[in-house]
Order: structure tokens, then C-alpha cells, then sequence
């Protein structure tokens, strides 16, 4: 053999041997992937070096990961990146415009979740609840006088109204009694008077006449009426009674004029006329429509702060109760190695038959050093 073929055969060989030697020992990363026995020992480099370290990998990918790529503090920068915080807010804004052009009813949603009958379970809890508060309010209040459970904006109110009560009460009563009607009311009022004062009344009525007596007492009583002392009287009458009734208790009230009673029935008048049903049959979009811009502009930016601070504050805690490195741990134990061998080869392919051709390199140069010794020798 001659020193050319010589060379060429050994350079030839060497590559071979590194490539084929490389190649190997790249399969032999997961292959084969299960062990196999020889008289009952298991064989040597079985199974692969990936599968069987495969516990160790996965728990060491793990603590990798939760270690330093899913850290709460790189977490917790993404979230409060302002690339982020715009994300969120254009998320929001679309799901905000959704529900605005939704058409279905808010009763309708509330069935879509389980809630029947929404309207007349939200009027029936409307009752309860104002009849249980009003139930307590009245009982912590049952011994103040009213005067102390009146703000003193009201009461200051009502005692500069008296006055004008007083005035209209008084106008009521001259228009009244002017009136035909009045007045012959004010003639069956003496009437009766005379009758019941037997003898005494029909001496009178018999020297002066009914309607004498009517045309003497009714100008009297148009001028009693009209005097202006008349209508400081009646004011003065009217703050004195308002006074002593502010001394009452709410129990002194409501048992001289049933205060209690009174309060229930008008609570219950004013729900009498009031349902939700009429707020439930309207689209949900109606509601948020309405109000869409500043849920946009205001509410949405609020919450969204507030919510990542919120979650970066509770994220270390959060990240140990999932227990992400377990979950990671698990889902490496349990993926195929066929597909994890594939998924490594399908990143790795350039750089894998580059190692091959190293291998294949490095031996070919081998070969040919040896070439040059065997040629020497």
C-alpha cells in the first residue's frame, strides 16, 4: 500500500470512527429508553442517560425555573411595566365595549347563571331587609326624643315654616267661611249650639232668629280671622304644640299616635311602587352603555393599579401555594421521551450534526497524524 492510499484510508476511517462515535453518544442521551437484562443483570449505559436520570432532571428543571425564570420579582416587573398596564387596559376597554352592545336583559343573564325568578326573590329581600332595619332603628331610637332624632337642618325647616302654616290655615278658613258653603255650615253650627241649650236657646232664637244670629256672629268671625294678632295667635299655638311634641319620645310618639304603624305602612306604599323587575328587563348593554366613558377613563385605570399591586404583593405567597416547580416537576415525569427527544433534536438539529461533523473532523485529523507516525515508522 502506498503512502497516498495509505493516508486517505486512515483519515478516512478516523472520520468515520469520530462521527460515528459522536453520533452515538448523542442517541445514547435518551436511547434506549427503556433498561435491558442479560442473565438477569441489567446491561450497562441502559437505559439512555436522560431517561435514566430523568427524576433528577425534572426536579432540577423545577427548581430552575421557579429559581430564576419565573421568580416573583421578574413577575412582578412585567406586571408593572407600562407595556403591560396598556395591555390589560385595552383588554378591559374591548370587554367593556362588549357588554355595552350586549342585548340580553339583566334578568336573563341572571338566569344564564342559575339565579330564577331574580326580580321577585330581590323584591322580597327589599322587604325584609328595610322591614329588619327599620325594625332596629326604631328599637336603638325607641327612648330619644324627637327632637334629638331630628337634624337640626329639619328641625330649623319646619319651625320657620309654622308661620306660613299658620297663615295658610288662616287664609283656608276666610276663604272657607266667605264661601256660601260656610256659612250656611256656620248656621247649622249655631243651630245646634241653641238646641242644645234648651229653654235658653229657643228664648234666643225666638227674639232674634236664626239667620239674625248668623248675619250678627259671621262678620265677627270674618274679623277675628283677619286680624293679624288672630295669626300670631295660631303661630304661637302651633310652635308651643310642635315644641312639646319634640319633648316626646319616639315610644310617647308612637303610642299617642301609632308613630310605628305609621312608618311601616309608608315604607311599605312607596316599595308598592317601586320593582326591580322594571330594572332587570333592561338590556344589560343600557346600564353600561351609560356609563362606559368612565368606566374607560376612570374606574378601569383605578382598579387595574390597584389589582396589580394587589397581585405583585400576594405573588411570592400565590407562587408557593401552585406550587409551580411540583407542577413543572410532574409534567416532565409524565411527557414521552419519544416527543421529548424529538423536541430537543428539532432545536438542537444544526448543532447536533455539527458535533457529528466535528466528531468526524477531529477523527479524520487523527487518522491523519497517525498516517504521518505509521509513514515515518
Amino acid at each position: 500500500m502506498d503512502i497516498l492510499t495509505t493516508f486517505i484510508f486512515m483519515i478516512v476511517i478516523g472520520a468515520v470512527i469520530g462521527a460515528a462515535t459522536n453520533h452515538l453518544a448523542i442517541k445514547m442521551l435518551f436511547r434506549p429508553y427503556q433498561p435491558y437484562y442479560l442473565f438477569g443483570k441489567q446491561l450497562p449505559f441502559t437505559p439512555g442517560l436522560i431517561p435514566k436520570r430523568r427524576d433528577e432532571v425534572a426536579k432540577q428543571v423545577g427548581v430552575m425555573v421557579m429559581e430564576h425564570l419565573l421568580t416573583p420579582a421578574g413577575i412582578q416587573k412585567r406586571f408593572e411595566s407600562s407595556e403591560a398596564k396598556k395591555e390589560i387596559l385595552h383588554t378591559v376597554h374591548q370587554s367593556i365595549d362588549k357588554v355595552a352592545e350586549m342585548d340580553i336583559s339583566v334578568g336573563d343573564l341572571f338566569e344564564r347563571f342559575g339565579f330564577l325568578k331574580a326580580d321577585m326573590k330581590a323584591d322580597e329581600w327589599l322587604h325584609q331587609w328595610s322591614d329588619k332595619k327599620l325594625h332596629s332603628l326604631l328599637e336603638k331610637y325607641d327612648q330619644q326624643s324627637l327632637a334629638a332624632l331630628l337634624p337640626e337642618e329639619i328641625d330649623h325647616k319646619i319651625s320657620s315654616k309654622i308661620p306660613d302654616t299658620a297663615d295658610y290655615m288662616i287664609k283656608r278658613g276666610i276663604h272657607y267661611f266667605e264661601s256660601e258653603e260656610g256659612k250656611a255650615r256656620l248656621g247649622h253650627m249655631i243651630d245646634d249650639f241653641l238646641k242644645e241649650r234648651g229653654m235658653l236657646g229657643s228664648m234666643v232664637q225666638m227674639f232674634l232668629g236664626n239667620s239674625s244670629l248668623i248675619d250678627r256672629v259671621h262678620p265677627e268671625i270674618m274679623k277675628f280671622l283677619k286680624n293679624a294678632e288672630t295669626k300670631k295667635f295660631l303661630a304661637d299655638l302651633l310652635i308651643q304644640e310642635w315644641n312639646k311634641v319634640k319633648r316626646l319620645s319616639l315610644h310617647d310618639l308612637d303610642e299617642k299616635w301609632n308613630v310605628k304603624e305609621l312608618v311601616f305602612s309608608v315604607k311599605k306604599q312607596l316599595l308598592s311602587h317601586f320593582s326591580t323587575k322594571l330594572i332587570l328587563d333592561k338590556p344589560v348593554g343600557v346600564y353600561v352603555s351609560a356609563v362606559a366613558e368612565d368606566l374607560k377613563t376612570q374606574f378601569a385605570p383605578v382598579l387595574i393599579d390597584k389589582g396589580i399591586k394587589a397581585a405583585s404583593t400576594a405573588l411570592e405567597g400565590l407562587l408557593s401555594k401552585l406550587q409551580f416547580e411540583e407542577i413543572i416537576r410532574e409534567q416532565i415525569e409524565l411527557f414521552p421521551l419519544e416527543k421529548m427527544e424529538e423536541l430537543v433534536v428539532s432545536i438542537s438539529n444544526k448543532e447536533l450534526k455539527m458535533i457529528t461533523f466535528l466528531g468526524g473532523f477531529l477523527g479524520g485529523l487523527i487518522g491523519a497524524i497517525q498516517a504521518i507516525f505509521v509513514t515515518l515508522i
